[in-house]
């Protein structure tokens, strides 16, 4: 006898609001990524910060799940910020400067998060460049 997925599991994850999302590619050289994996799973993607400039990625979160980040910088200069895209003020609701090296954010909405790694002012305008290793999960 075949199992059905739980309910949640079927559910399908919500569009990438892209248009949103690339309102946070501000610096020359950054380019925005879409993440697509399952919606119960993970992706791991190697990156550079050079200067200002880094990937920006985005990825889709269904109410009620959880999205995890975890960022392995090769060095201590680089941080990363996940923002909500919908909200045009740019402010993030996980700071890396401040909160770590692992986020956990549960969505209470169906959204779009998109994560930013960066480094500070003082060593991305002397043009400094870090490689990160970022693994995203929804669950």
């Amino acid at each position: 006898q075949a199992v059905s997925p739980a309910p949640d599991a079927a559910r399908t994850l919500p569009a990438v609001d892209e248009a949103a999302a690339r309102a946070f590619v501000r610096e020359e050289g950054s380019t925005l990524e879409v993440l697509t994996f399952e919606r119960v799973g993970s992706v791991t993607k190697e990156g550079a910060v050079k200067g200002y400039a880094a990937p920006v990625y985005a990825v889709p979160v269904a109410s009620g799940q959880t999205l995890k980040v975890a960022f392995k910088p090769s060095n201590a200069n680089l941080y990363f910020n996940i923002s909500d895209a919908a909200d045009q003020g740019g402010a993030a609701v996980f700071r890396g400067e401040v909160d770590g090296q692992t986020a956990e954010l549960k969505a209470s909405k169906d959204t779009t998060y998109v994560i930013t790694p960066f480094q500070p002012r003082a060593t991305a305008r002397r043009g400094s460049e870090g490689g990160y290793s970022l693994t995203v999960s929804r669950n």
